[in-house]
């Protein structure tokens, strides 16, 4: 058999390509950064020139998504992994991902860096930044360069406590020092949903549910923030899901979106507001703790209460303190379910 360096460079050329992640909106899983676990695995923030981020760092293995083969242990399922290892392999597969990603075509990260004139942003049409790749690292041994599309691009978020995330950083500056354009930062955010956050009488449920909607108005700016319900899955005999995965498909901006491809997987969204059977098209494929409610989900009962405690909020400036910030209104809000690739 002969070695991939041995074959002619045409050849290799129409293999590199099938190396790279498709032209779907993907998924990137990240930790919140923890001064404490620094230097651990799970603990490595995430780098972007020699910009240190402070809130986002690689993901602990003990959160990452169950795998769907019961064959193989849980693993990290961003897509950043898929073709990160290029950027170092070989001149050869660097220059490929390199026209791949077309980072070229856009200034470099020191320019934004040194300049304070917001008209330089003029001139760049929302179809194009639509797909303006960013790339970054985790810090400590060998870099492991990771790019993603922030404007498009889901970023799941996996926190080990809700009160302690300065979520105005997470949607506006994921990078201390950060000074880029508005549509080099993240638009798509995602938490995985709880289910015990719907449960009655709790107080710890209350508390979740408040930080939660802070959240949202901390988030003001981003597309939406999104919550990823791992019990429900699309059913085999659903209707066809229209995919809005392409700059194409939106005409109102990102928020559009409803599909977002893993490495072993897809998020598909939910229309929780439907008030037609949102389920109709969806299965269960674990117990949920609560499924009193009229649409038997907890997830679904858990967004439209969360919708009413935001209005509230908004409605009476006593008990929304994120005014002091001018966040008047909240980000989006929508529900993910899961299907096989």
């Amino acid at each position: 058999m002969a070695n991939f360096s041995d074959l002619p460079r045409e050849i290799r050329d129409m293999i590199w390509p099938l190396v790279l992640r498709d032209d779907h909106p993907g998924v990137h899983i990240f930790g919140h950064y923890d001064e404490n676990k620094k230097g651990m695995a799970e603990g490595r923030s995430l780098m972007h020139g020699n910009l240190f981020s402070g809130i986002l760092s690689e993901p602990s293995p003990d959160k990452y998504f169950t795998s769907l083969d019961k064959d193989r242990k849980n693993e990290n399922i961003s897509t950043y992994l898929i073709d990160g290892a290029m950027w170092n392999t070989c001149k050869e597969s660097r220059l490929a991902i390199e026209k791949h990603y077309r980072q070229y075509e856009w200034p470099t990260d020191s320019f934004w860096h040194t300049t304070s004139d917001a008209r330089v942003y003029i001139g760049y049409p929302h179809h194009k930044v639509f797909k303006v790749p960013s790339m970054g690292y985790f810090e400590g041994g060998s870099p492991h360069y990771s790019t993603v599309f922030p404007r498009r691009d889901l970023f799941v978020f996996q926190p080990d406590k809700l009160d302690d995330v300065d979520w105005y950083f997470v949607g506006s500056r994921p990078r201390k020092g950060d000074n880029r354009p508005a549509f080099r930062r993240l638009q798509h955010i995602a938490i995985e949903y709880d289910p015990e956050w719907s449960l009655e009488d709790r107080e710890s449920s209350y508390l979740a549910m408040s930080h939660l909607v802070e959240a949202a108005f901390e988030l003001k700016d981003i597309q939406k923030l999104w919550f990823i319900d791992h019990s429900l899955k699309r059913k085999k005999d659903a209707p066809y899901f229209d995919e809005r995965s392409e700059d194409w498909d939106w005409k109102d901006g990102c928020e559009r979106l409803n599909a977002f491809y893993a490495r072993d997987r897809k998020f598909l969204e939910i229309d929780w507001r439907s008030s037609c059977g949102p389920l109709e098209d969806w299965d269960y494929v674990k117990p949920v703790l609560d499924t009193s409610c009229e649409d038997g989900s907890s997830s679904i009962a858990f967004l439209r209460k969360f919708r009413e405690l935001a209005s509230e909020r908004c409605d009476d400036p006593r008990r929304c303190h994120y005014r002091l910030r001018d966040h008047l209104e909240h980000c989006e809000i929508g529900l993910l379910g899961w299907d096989d690739l």
